[in-house]
């Protein structure tokens, strides 16, 4: 199972307002080069939370890359447990996780996706955790 296949697109939300978010990357300060050159091709380039997997305007676009990014790392494909949601430029965690360890590898992950500005993982249980 792909984590496409975790994606809850029935509770993810986009951002409502006048003004879009501004060109700047997520957590870790660091920019996905080729995905912003690609981006760029478009008019108006879309805001960093709703850029597709090739630099297309996606709702989703964010919550998508996050899942490509999760699919590349195989100490995390064995997860079946966990839903990733979309809201605006926030990934939001949901279900459980085996331990702490795994969570913070998939919030670290999750923080290095351009566009994430915020990680929320209140709604993630640990299954070794009292």
């Amino acid at each position: 199972m792909t984590w496409e296949n975790h994606i809850d697109f029935d509770h993810c939300t986009i951002s409502h307002g006048n003004n879009p978010s501004p060109m700047t990357p997520g957590l870790t300060n660091a920019y996905d080069d080729e995905l912003r050159e690609k981006a760029s091709q478009h008019i108006p380039p879309p805001p960093p939370e709703y850029m597709g997997l090739e630099g297309e305007y996606d709702t989703y676009g964010l919550v998508r890359r996050l899942a490509e990014a999760l699919d590349r790392e195989s100490d995390l494909a064995a997860i079946d447990t966990l839903t990733l949601i979309q809201h605006g430029s926030t990934i939001q965690l949901t279900g459980q996780v085996s331990d702490r360890t795994t969570l913070e590898r998939i919030i670290d992950v999750a923080s290095r996706v351009d566009g994430a500005r915020e990680i929320d993982s209140n709604r993630v249980a640990i299954a070794d955790h009292p």
